[in-house]
């Protein structure tokens, strides 16, 4: 349910609210506490990965900073090899779609994208 919310709002605004990926952190750690199936150190693994992002947006303006905090707390939630997982099917709708608005003229190279309804496939196709 936080990446369909997170979606709609990256399509309308083009922002994460931090209040909601605030919430969604605080579940990744009491389900890292509580209810992991995997060792400790996956879902860590997949938090560090997250931080990564967080680390490159404040690098360049390419990644947005919300994203990168969302990957941390996917990872949290879900571990390291199905953060990459999710991540890499996102990354492929996401050129893919950005292929398609390019040939179209919709976009131009330098357009902008919400990265998190990728995101949001990416879990469909990974999880499914």
């Amino acid at each position: 349910m936080l990446l369909v919310y997170l979606s709609y709002e990256d399509i309308r605004t083009h922002k994460i609210s931090t209040h909601v990926l605030l919430v969604g952190f605080v579940l990744a750690i009491i389900s890292l506490i509580w209810g992991r199936e995997l060792p400790v150190g996956e879902y860590l693994a997949g938090g560090a990965l997250g931080i990564c992002f967080i680390a490159l947006s404040m690098a360049s303006k390419e990644i947005g900073m919300g994203d990168g905090v969302l990957l941390m707390t996917l990872g949290l939630m879900l571990g390291i090899r199905r953060l990459i997982s999710i991540l890499f099917a996102a990354l492929i709708l996401c050129a893919a779609a950005a292929a398609v608005l390019c040939l179209l003229g919709k976009a131009k190279r330098t357009s902008r994208l919400p990265f998190v309804p990728f995101l949001l496939g990416g879990f469909w196709m990974t999880i499914w």
